[in-house]
């Protein structure tokens, strides 16, 4: 059967003929899954032959082609992940002339999911419980070594970082994206240059931080909750960075409705967490620096939301921009060293996205 409708923009699948032959099945059913903001498509294969669904990840440009010459990151960062005791897709089969794997399916239930089921009945001890498990998750990135013989090839996530260079270009990318373009903000020269100038300031310090593995967009959309557990997701653009920027991307993720106390409750949840199971200097570690982080984390997901909203047509990800001003606010990210990003400009983009 030929998929059910594909949204414009999403990449077609390989062909029902190549799809049975790469399976070994007679005849399957093909759907088309609602993927995340980036440039890949996702579709279910269903068969009676099959034990349970399996997933198509449909891949473009760059991963397409590291795909066909053998490289390509995800499967070697699921490699990793899954030799550190992390739940990952398994690979089913990989199509490199159809720039396609096949995965196992894990369903549809998000953390996302269960967590707004959880908050809507005000089940939060629940909640917590949940992102307790969560964060036994980021206590094994954190376990994750970098290689220190020199002449050990180095894992594709350590070749790559969250250096000053690329935290500069994503604040640039919300300036770009966002600031002018949707806020409608028109900065004056000295804001300009004040802004210009913190963020190299921003950029320069936190790229001094000690670096550790990074899944780069650990939210409550990339963990999926599956036969009582956790799975991880999206995972191969992992790289090197700071030891707190996946629990702020977690904590204060924007897709779930958290008040205020309840966000700080999470992120005191992992910091006792990680004294337990990772001591003391790596607790103090990331206590002295997540606030700087969360602050250029959350600017660059409304840079985001900005871009896959009007540039990429992905749907109304401008909703969750007053939720990420909220969760800077309830951090309190204020910061001497850059008054104009933490302070100033948030209290404009606050006002220019209404009540």
């Amino acid at each position: 059967m030929l998929p059910s409708p594909i949204p414009t923009g999403a990449l077609p699948p390989p062909t029902p003929e190549e799809l049975k032959s790469a399976l070994g099945i007679q005849e399957l059913t093909i759907e088309w899954l609602a993927g995340d903001g980036s440039d890949r498509s996702y579709y279910r294969i269903k068969a009676p032959s099959l034990a349970r669904p399996v997933v198509l990840m449909q891949l473009s440009g760059n991963d397409a082609r590291a795909l066909h010459e053998g490289r390509y990151d995800w499967l070697e960062v699921a490699n990793i992940l899954a030799v550190h005791g992390i739940k990952v897709p398994r690979l089913v089969k990989s199509m490199p002339d159809q720039a396609a794997i096949i995965i196992e399916d894990y369903g549809n239930t998000m953390l996302e999911t269960r967590t707004l089921e959880l908050v809507g009945s005000r089940k939060m001890d629940d909640v917590y419980s949940l992102y307790s498990k969560a964060n036994e998750i980021l206590i094994h990135f954190l376990e994750i070594k970098v290689p220190t013989d020199a002449r050990e090839e180095r894992p594709v996530w350590t070749r790559r970082a969250f250096d000053a260079e690329r935290f500069e270009w994503e604040l640039n990318f919300f300036l770009k994206k966002f600031v002018e373009p949707v806020a409608r903000i028109k900065l004056t020269p000295a804001q300009n240059d004040e802004v210009r100038a913190e963020i190299l300031d921003l950029a320069a310090c936190l790229s001094r931080l000690p670096q550790h593995f990074v899944h780069r967009d650990f939210h409550s959309r990339n963990i999926m909750l599956f036969e009582d557990r956790q799975a991880v997701i999206d995972f191969q653009d992992a790289r090197l960075g700071p030891a707190s920027y996946d629990a702020v991307s977690l904590c204060f993720d924007s897709y779930v409705p958290f008040g205020s106390d309840d966000r700080l409750k999470l992120m005191d949840q992992f910091l006792r967490q990680v004294g337990v199971k990772l001591g003391n200097p790596m607790r103090t570690e990331i206590e002295q620096q997540w606030k700087s982080v969360l602050l250029q984390r959350q600017l660059k997901a409304i840079g985001s939301f900005g871009y896959l909203t009007i540039d990429k047509n992905k749907g109304n990800y401008l909703r969750y921009v007053k939720p990420a001003i909220a969760a800077m606010r309830a951090a309190d990210v204020r910061d001497s060293r850059w008054p104009f990003l933490s302070v100033e400009l948030v209290d404009l983009i606050d006002g220019a996205m209404g009540s």
